[in-house]
């Protein structure tokens, strides 16, 4: 099951997910201390309740068998793109084809509201996720590096996915 968030409950449900996922999914890939940096500016019960109200983030939480399995966060663009943010699930539900059920979802939305294609970053040293966005027909189109402040930079893949 997918649904969007819904109140104080659920930013802190992603708040509580993301502080497990990242420091898992993350480790060996970039220091302890950036990945405590980025949780705070983007992956907050602050941060994500930000862009919540102020810039058009939209949440969904990813359960199978009624246990929260995952989420992501998303924001349509100006450009008429979908910026798929954050896209993570707890490692005992990974390869239960819960990425791509997600992805589904993702697809089903833009082209609802008319949205031409879905856009992501991936840190270059994350070769699972690289992997599991290949396979599900996301598309390598450049190389970017982020100064994200207080001496951190993301050092990523951007991925498109076009809707057809």
């Amino acid at each position: 099951m997918i649904r969007e968030i819904s109140g104080d409950d659920d930013v802190r449900k992603i708040a509580d997910m993301a502080a497990v996922i990242w420091h898992e999914a993350f480790a060996g890939m970039i220091s302890n201390a950036q990945i405590d940096y980025m949780l705070g500016k983007f992956q907050s019960y602050e941060a994500v309740k930000e862009q919540v109200a102020n810039h058009g983030y939209r949440y969904f939480i990813i359960s199978k068998d009624g246990r929260e399995a995952g989420y992501c966060g998303v924001q349509a663009c100006d450009d008429n793109t979908l910026y798929l943010s954050k896209m993570y699930l707890k490692s005992d539900f990974r390869g239960m084809g819960l990425f791509r059920r997600m992805t589904e979802y993702l697809v089903v939305m833009c082209r609802r509201e008319g949205l031409g294609s879905i856009w992501l970053t991936v840190n270059k040293n994350n070769a699972a996720a690289i992997a599991a966005y290949s396979k599900s027909g996301y598309a390598n189109v450049r190389s970017q590096v982020t100064d994200i402040g207080s001496g951190f930079v993301m050092d990523d893949y951007v991925f498109r996915y076009d809707i057809c």
